[in-house]
């Protein structure tokens, strides 16, 4: 009975737990803009962010030092999602040309050069990134494409290109420029355009050949905090950012600069590694699949799965599960000869007695 009373406690304090909301921003401070969620380390004005950095203006939705719109803010993966302008470069009927080079500022975050390619569309053209100056390509290489064989849907050369993109500095220009001085006939592909995009987000179509001026696409851009790994960021405990029942998790090691490092709440818990009681304990047992054969009681970081009274194992569906232990199956087995005594010698009372008392302690 009083381990069926701790279960029942235990089981409403998490519930309990899960069901409040995790804080997100600092105390006092708002934690979203429009439809936007800002976690801390970033946040609206100066007092509610970690630093200057990571301060969001809602009225642009752009962070500081950087000219990206703001599109979401991820803790889980340490990803951002922002919209960038577009280049192009652009003729009419007359050969007066029109381009924009856009300028790129990312503060101190950078495009994922994992989840990120370069596009170019148009009809021989080519896109590359070049230094803020436009004197230097960046890239080591263009996307190029030309206008054989169209087929919408695809980016594989025809009217479309798309490349992968290396490490890139926190400011670059995206450039868009005809392959050939031969520009053919101007009221069809009048425009060469570049950019970048999120894999799998553009779909090639032939009517945007001559229809993409005004458009632009979602980009992942990776952040962090601090400048040290993170073993050195644990010598300080003062800027260590990682709050309790959080992991820290380095950058990215690949780079000779110092990569910084990110937090994320360990296994178990759910929430704001940055905030102090921001990571919180996860009701595993209230999920839809917790591969517990019986009963499933959740515990701090984690759960247990229970046996019936009288079987043993772990409870797992991928494990022991639950058997009859010894003292059960013995039990068991005392019954039957009771019964089978009771049966055929009903003469004797003592039998009665016995089996009466071990059936009512069942």
């Amino acid at each position: 009975m009083l381990l069926q009373i701790n279960v029942i406690l235990m089981v409403i304090l998490t519930t309990t737990k899960a069901a409040s909301q995790v804080a997100q921003s600092l105390p006092g401070c708002p934690d979203n803009c429009e439809n936007i969620t800002i976690p801390y380390p970033f946040g609206i004005g100066k007092e509610c962010s970690l630093s200057e950095a990571y301060e969001v203006n809602c009225t642009t939705l752009t962070v500081a030092y950087a000219n990206f719109k703001l599109f979401n803010i991820s803790l889980d993966d340490g990803l951002m999602h922002g919209l960038l302008p577009m280049a192009y470069h652009c003729y009419n009927s007359t050969g007066r040309v029109s381009w924009s080079q856009p300028k790129i500022r990312l503060s101190r975050f950078r495009i994922s050069s994992k989840l990120n390619l370069l596009t170019t569309v148009g009809c021989s053209s080519r896109a590359n990134l070049m230094d803020m100056d436009g004197k230097r390509d960046i890239t080591g290489c263009k996307s190029r494409s030309s206008c054989k064989s169209l087929a919408n849907g695809t980016c594989s050369g025809q009217g479309c290109m798309q490349i992968p993109i290396p490490y890139l500095a926190q400011e670059f220009r995206i450039q868009a420029q005809r392959a050939t001085r031969k520009v053919g006939n101007w009221s069809f592909n009048n425009c060469t355009y570049g950019f970048l995009a999120y894999k799998d987000q553009y779909i090639f179509q032939e009517t945007d050949l001559d229809n993409m001026k005004n458009r632009s696409f979602l980009v992942a851009l990776e952040w962090s905090v601090g400048n040290t790994s993170c073993k050195e960021a644990k010598k300080n405990k003062t800027s260590y950012i990682c709050k309790e029942n959080s992991v820290c998790v380095d950058f990215n090691s690949d780079f000779d600069r110092d990569p910084g490092y990110k937090c994320r709440c360990a296994q178990g818990f759910k929430g704001n590694p940055y905030l102090t009681d921001g990571c919180q304990d996860i009701n595993e047992c209230e999920e839809t699949q917790t591969f517990c054969i019986h009963g499933c009681v959740n515990t701090i970081g984690g759960f247990t799965c229970q046996c019936p009274i009288g079987m043993s194992g772990d409870g797992s569906l991928h494990g022991s599960g639950c058997y009859r232990s010894g003292a059960a199956k013995s039990l068991r087995n005392f019954l039957y000869i009771g019964q089978y005594t009771l049966i055929f010698q009903k003469t004797l009372p003592c039998v009665v007695v016995i089996y009466s008392f071990v059936f009512s302690i069942m």
